[in-house]
């Protein structure tokens, strides 16, 4: 069997041969019907539906952005799954009062400067109290909302004001509504212009210039013309999860489950309007075969129905010629559970949540299963928790200690405000699952020199110094009325008969080990340990 395309003849079973010199030739492959190397790429009946297409993810979002947008937003307005999500999201990425800021200025010798370094994080919680345009919101919600806005919408923009008359730092933030960046503004490079993709203004390499915004939002009610305003991108603080390189705008993070979740939404919505209405109807009447009604039923008033009532522990007799035919609607039926389990599943985790936290189902938990489920959900939130301090907390507090300076607001040794920029940033933690089982393994992992307290307390969100200084004043204070709250040392092991006291270097100048069975390594010390660790925060907290 032979085949001709043109000028290039083929025969199956016979190597193919092109008749003209440089021509490209078809793979024999295609033309004969047989598998590709990847399954994945196999053309046949059973994936026709399958579109797919190679676009730049800026072409593959620019006409579908703004419907995903405003779908995410009504299943984030009527869907609970949808809600809970974002709200999931919100508490565990941020906790109740964001990452606290802990400034790491040191002096020359390389101490902590621990003047500055108060002045800093004073100035800093000040500022937080009102730090918007509109003066509404603490920093905290700020960040819940703007958080939430980034995986609702897709992305978040937020222009630093400086220079803000509205409060004594001259600095505030103003979010702007992703509608407000038209994405169908695009130019291609010119003589003189940058190129512009979906609204934002990019250089030769694909970074951002500008953003050019319409000067206020699309509303209904408003009768004032709207004109696009190029903002410089130094202003603003564009937040967003890329899912492919180049990519220019955001799109929501929902975007993936939006269809199984309408699924689902309307699924649940049928089961129940079904169960709704098995509930409420018990039967009908109805007319006897070839059998004449007797005497005249009387029916509703209004809408001619026959009616009956119902009373536990009665029965009623119908009318002549009529009888009652039950009704059982039978919803929801045995597999409504088992199905919605598994659909839940499938948005958990398309959504990176684990299905008992986006379900609310405990059910058939145990210790086990809840902390490896627990383990890797959280290892999602830290590196959201990173992003969002490399994305936002860090542009907002470079941008505010420099104006803070200019204002006189900060009075520091120097006037360049790059040298205050190392802080860092304390995210919120978890408590433990079992904290007795996670307690003992974190003493364990201390004594064996495998981890440090500050570590183990930066896991839960809780700052070291601070611990430190919060038992210093339980000390004191307990000191000052004159009561122990050291508790009872535990009885050191006991030595066997073969060793000595000299072997054991026990006595009066012999480390305190009784309370752990600690070495000479510092891990875990005894009473006289505690006490000194206690004595030196004390001292460090009178220098202040």
């Amino acid at each position: 069997m032979k085949i001709q395309i043109g000028s290039f003849r083929m025969s199956f079973g016979e190597k193919a041969r092109p008749q003209a010199r440089g021509m490209r030739v078809p793979n024999p492959r295609r033309l004969s019907g047989s598998r590709e190397a990847f399954k994945g790429a196999d053309m046949n009946r059973l994936v026709e539906d399958w579109i797919t297409s190679i676009m730049h993810p800026d072409d593959e979002m620019r006409w579908s952005v703004r419907r995903l947008r405003s779908r995410s937003r009504e299943l984030s307005r009527n869907n609970p799954f949808a809600r809970a999500f974002l709200t999931g999201l919100s508490v565990n990425v941020l906790g109740p009062d964001g990452p606290t800021m802990q400034a790491q200025v040191r002096n020359n010798s390389g101490d902590l400067n621990k003047l500055f370094n108060d002045r800093i994080e004073a100035a800093w919680a000040a500022w937080s109290r009102k730090p918007t345009t509109d003066r509404r919101l603490t920093f905290s919600r700020f960040q819940h909302q703007t958080l939430k806005g980034v995986a609702r919408d897709g992305e978040v923009f937020v222009r630093k004001h400086v220079g803000f008359p509205g409060n004594p730092w001259r600095f505030a933030l103003e979010p702007i509504d992703a509608d407000q960046l038209d994405e169908t503004l695009n130019l291609a490079r010119g003589e003189g212009q940058n190129e512009i993709r979906l609204g934002v203004e990019v250089d030769e390499y694909g970074g951002p210039v500008a953003y050019h915004f319409w000067s206020q939002p699309d509303r209904v009610l408003s009768m004032t013309p709207r004109e696009r305003v190029r903002i410089p991108a130094s202003e603003i603080i564009h937040l967003y999860d890329p899912d492919r390189m180049n990519q220019t705008r955001g799109l929501p993070w929902a975007a993936t489950v939006m269809w199984p979740l309408k699924m689902l939404e309307g699924y649940s919505e049928s089961e129940a309007v079904a169960a709704r209405a098995g509930a409420a109807k018990m039967g009908f009447w109805t007319r006897k075969a070839d059998e004449p009604t007797v005497g005249e039923i009387q029916g509703d008033p209004s809408t001619g129905n026959i009616t009956m009532d119902a009373a536990p522990g009665t029965f009623d007799f119908g009318p002549d010629g009529y009888e009652l035919q039950t009704w059982d609607a039978n919803h929801p039926n045995t597999a409504y559970g088992a199905f919605v389990k598994a659909k839940l599943r499938e948005i958990a985790s398309g959504l990176g949540m684990s299905y008992n936290a986006l379900a609310n189902d405990l059910e058939g938990v145990n210790y086990s299963s809840m902390r490896s489920g627990l383990l890797i959900e959280r290892d999602v939130y830290r590196c959201l928790q990173d992003w969002w301090i490399g994305a936002f907390l860090r542009p907002v507090y470079e941008a505010w200690i420099e104006v803070a300076m200019l204002t006189g607001q900060i009075v520091l040794d120097s006037r360049d405000f790059r040298r205050f920029l190392d802080v860092d940033w304390n995210p919120r933690g978890w408590p433990w699952v079992d904290p007795e089982k996670d307690t003992n393994a974190g003493i364990m992992g201390i004594q064996a020199g495998l981890t440090s307290r500050r570590r183990l307390l930066a896991e839960q969100g809780l700052d070291f110094e601070k611990v430190l200084e919060e038992l210093a004043d339980e000390q004191d204070m307990a000191e000052d009325y004159g009561v122990d709250i050291s508790g009872p040392t535990p009885t050191a092991p006991a030595a066997s008969d073969s060793t000595s006291e000299d072997e054991t270097g026990a006595g009066d100048d012999a480390e305190d080990t009784t309370e752990t069975g600690a070495g000479r390594n510092g891990h875990v010390p005894g009473r006289r340990g505690r006490e000194a660790v206690l004595a030196a925060a004390r001292r460090s907290r009178r220098e202040r």
